[in-house]
């Protein structure tokens, strides 16, 4: 029997064989401990009974099954090419002709043997994802030599050098995936650290690839121009490279657990030299102060969508540091919260200069100068929270229309206010800051009159007679009415 770790497939669910071994539960048959692919499987960690039987990578990802259960047979992968495009055709690496003396027993049919080759050797693009695949295999560039892109999705290599013994044999191959495959052992052997030169895309999603071998890519995948390594639980702030990537356009993150957009380094210091960042459906709730300020040429699409930012603060903060960006999504993140979407948009194009295209909508000159004055407007009306007039971005807004003007209503709604207080048919006059909240309104009372300030409550008479009550402590007094003039009833409860 295979040696553990190894890859399994039991009833077309893929899985990690972590344990072989006797289980209480279970005292006249060998228990297998199996860390599934799909977590959802799973009910535990390798734990049973408080008593730890193995480690999973993943948390809550395994269970015990016992050893009679039959796993699907793993295959090679000249076996699944044949058994996926050639089905019917004969085997020539297999059959051989017998011969007694000068008389031929058996003899394979050349024009078999042509008719499949002329079936594989045309073939540029192979897929062959969920075939059990475990072994490489011989022969392959006489065989298929025109594979363009190969897909090894959720098969059972467990060393990253089977793979490499099949693509150094496709020289004209350029696309790569290999989603699912939780390989063991990433380790290349120098003989074959050239096997993916020429690849151009490269899929690692699910994999579960070690930070310590995402450093490694550059210099196994040196051509490669768009990688994915979503959904591999990476988390790290800083991500260090072996070597320079010069050739790396896009790169996508999603799917991870990062909390901050990660920074990039290179032995030499260069530069992650990418266009395109995929940090969607991550966990980030906050922007580093001086993030990537190293790549503000070359980064002009960022997708930010299902995170964690939580204030307008964080928008300001990326559109401040990442000014060469013209492509941003955002959506579904808690700073949204409560906000219609149009809103949402004018509010985010204002922000931030330079964007042609927001969560997917282009964006025009006319629809970037319309979100722009609306913008200024609700600013000069103080009624945009979390913005900063001394930053620049609001600098380079009043020099291209110019300050707003502030209207005169706003102009008075300064400072303090002038209120009357009326408390047992006493009438006193009083100024109080206009921003002040119901409690400390109440705080203030409490000291004037010494009463507990528990005890007072508070209402605006409005020129009807009608009152009306603050039940609000946290709101402030403008939110019920309250400006120059007003005339506040003060009642002590027993």
């Amino acid at each position: 029997m295979d040696s553990i770790p190894t890859r399994i497939s039991l009833e077309s669910h893929l899985g990690t064989l972590r344990y072989r071994g006797p289980l209480p539960v279970w005292p006249n048959t060998i228990a297998l401990g199996i860390e599934w692919d799909e977590q959802t499987r799973g009910k535990h960690s390798g734990c049973y009974n408080g008593v730890e039987y193995f480690k999973t990578s993943v948390p809550n990802s395994a269970t015990f099954v016992k050893a009679t259960r039959k796993f699907d047979e793993k295959r090679s992968f000249l076996d699944s090419l044949k058994g996926r495009y050639a089905p019917d055709e004969v085997d020539e690496l297999e059959k051989i002709d017998i011969t007694f003396g000068s008389k031929v027993a058996e003899r394979v049919g050349f024009d078999k043997i042509r008719k499949l080759q002329a079936q594989l050797d045309k073939l540029s693009l192979v897929a062959l994802d969920r075939q059990c695949i475990a072994y490489s295999s011989g022969g392959l560039s006489s065989l298929c030599p025109s594979v363009e892109d190969l897909d090894l999705s959720c098969n059972l290599f467990e060393c990253l050098v089977d793979i490499a013994k099949i693509t150094v044999q496709l020289p004209r191959l350029r696309l790569l995936r290999l989603n699912g495959n939780r390989i063991i052992s990433w380790e290349l052997p120098g003989e074959y650290e050239h096997a993916f030169e020429n690849i151009q895309a490269v899929s690692l999603v699910s994999t579960l690839i070690p930070l310590e071998y995402v450093s490694r890519l550059p210099i196994w995948f040196p051509a490669v121009r768009e990688c994915s390594l979503a959904g591999n639980y990476l988390s790290s702030a800083l991500i260090s490279f072996s070597a320079t990537w010069k050739s790396l356009e896009s790169l996508d993150l999603s799917f991870n657990e990062f909390k901050t957009i990660p920074s990039f380094k290179f032995p030499d210091d260069a530069t992650l030299a990418i266009t395109s960042l995929n940090m969607s459906h991550n966990s980030i709730s906050e922007i580093q102060s001086t993030l990537w300020t190293q790549h503000q040429s070359t980064l002009r699409a960022l997708d930010l969508r299902h995170n964690n930012l939580k204030s307008w603060r964080d928008v300001d903060a990326l559109a401040s540091q990442l000014t060469t960006l013209t492509d941003v999504r955002v959506q579904w993140n808690p700073f949204m919260d409560g906000l219609a979407e149009d809103e949402v948009q004018l509010a985010v194009i204002a922000r931030w200069a330079g964007l042609t295209a927001l969560n997917g909508m282009k964006i025009n000159e006319k629809e970037r100068m319309n979100a722009e004055i609306y913008f200024m407007g609700k600013v000069a009306k103080r009624q945009v929270a979390e913005f900063d007039l001394d930053c620049a971005r609001w600098k380079q807004l009043c020099d291209i229309y110019g300050p707003p003007v502030e209207p005169e209503a706003v102009k008075k709604k300064k400072n303090a206010v002038g209120i009357v207080f009326v408390i047992d048919d006493e009438m006193t006059a009083r100024n109080v800051p206009r921003c002040l909240t119901v409690q400390r309104l109440k705080i203030l009372v409490g000291k004037w009159y010494k009463v507990p300030a528990a005890f007072v409550e508070l209402a605006l008479k409005d020129k009807d007679g009608t009152e009306v009550i603050f039940e609000n402590s946290l709101r402030e007094i403008e939110y019920y009415g309250v400006d120059d003039g007003s005339e506040i009833k003060i009642r002590v409860k027993p």
